[in-house]
């Protein structure tokens, strides 16, 4: 199975996370590449002028994946922090792809809102990972290692003074 993971918005906050969740679990990731003017052009056409720039570029980013993955990664990020929201741009986004983007593969929402009981987000975890594999535990080994996995990237641009294109290059094995 293989998971799309646009390389916008959170991506380069999150995507060594997600990337070892979905990986755990057996998934191939497909991340689309750095953008491009032709994607924001794609992203742009879809949306009114209205729309930011960012959310025409994740737009952009979808359709580049659209016909590569079986399953698209959009979270929807509430809040991060306690008391502190993100823009609405990350709310809607699972919704909004799928309003403009209708030719796209299958969307795997997460959302993640800190101010709502934990246990919600462990259900959201275990409901998004039953997508690739029945056992529990095997879900819960996915979570732990994903979380170890932002721990460990925070760290080390922390560490290195690097910065998050930097850490993913090295993460990914490429050369800076």
């Amino acid at each position: 199975m293989r998971v799309g993971i646009p390389r916008a918005l959170l991506y380069y906050q999150y995507y060594p996370a997600w990337k070892t969740f979905f990986e755990t679990l057996g998934a191939e990731i497909i991340v689309s590449p750095v953008t491009t003017q032709s994607m924001l052009s794609a992203g742009s056409s879809r949306v009114v002028a209205d729309t930011c720039l960012p959310v025409k570029a994740f737009l952009g980013h979808v359709l580049w994946l659209a016909d590569k993955c079986d399953f698209l990664f959009i979270p929807a990020v509430r809040s991060m922090k306690k008391k502190a929201y993100n823009c609405s741009k990350f709310l809607g986004l699972p919704d909004m792809t799928r309003a403009v983007i209708p030719e796209a593969p299958p969307i795997l929402e997460l959302e993640i809102d800190v101010n709502k009981p934990r246990r919600l987000l462990y259900q959201a975890i275990y409901t998004l990972g039953r997508r690739f594999s029945w056992n529990p535990l095997k879900i819960r080994r996915a979570a732990w290692k994903a979380w170890a996995a932002h721990l460990d990237y925070q760290e080390s641009m922390k560490r290195d003074g690097t910065t998050p294109v930097e850490a993913i290059s090295r993460l990914e094995g490429k050369k800076d």
